[in-house]
């Protein structure tokens, strides 16, 4: 009888704990289209690293199919806003080793079959890199990734 009793326990215990990666976007969403990102900072060539990264990140996910602007049931627009630079830490002579990179977007995800907003506003991100190991670029490259996983995030769940 107690062994019944732990191993219905049990059962009930690992049913109630599932775990989904699924989205929960609307049933008609299928699609989604990503024009190039815009850039408003002094800092050239984010905008196209964040439309790299998210066509990358989107493919990945499999939520969403990546297609035309005239194909698709979600448009993902996006304007980069702020790219910023910062010391995170010196040395004891007051040498900079390690900076972080500050990122912020603006993003407005537009269903195209209701003609409205799904999800729109701010989204800021940063990292830190070590200058005795990495460069500017690699830094920006993982603000980057960061963004646009901040993004996916962003419009696969605030539904």
């Amino acid at each position: 009888m107690v062994r019944n009793y732990l191993t219905f326990v049990i059962v009930i215990i690992i049913a109630c704990c599932g775990y989904s990666t699924r989205s929960i976007l609307p049933s008609h969403l299928k699609s989604i289209a990503i024009p190039v990102v815009g850039n408003e900072t002094i800092k050239p060539g984010l905008g196209e690293l964040l439309t790299e990264q998210l066509s990358e990140d989107f493919t990945k996910d499999r939520n969403l199919k990546i297609t035309t602007l005239d194909r698709a049931n979600l448009v993902l627009e996006c304007k980069i806003t702020n790219y910023e630079k910062s010391p995170q830490s010196y040395t004891a002579n007051q040498d900079v080793i390690a900076w972080k990179i500050t990122l912020a977007a603006e993003i407005n995800a537009e269903d195209k079959s209701k003609s409205e907003s799904l999800t729109k506003g701010n989204i800021s991100t940063w990292i830190t890199y070590d200058t005795k190991t990495e460069t500017e670029e690699q830094g920006i490259g993982k603000a980057i990734e960061k963004l646009s996983q901040e993004i996916l995030k962003n419009v696969l769940t605030t539904w």
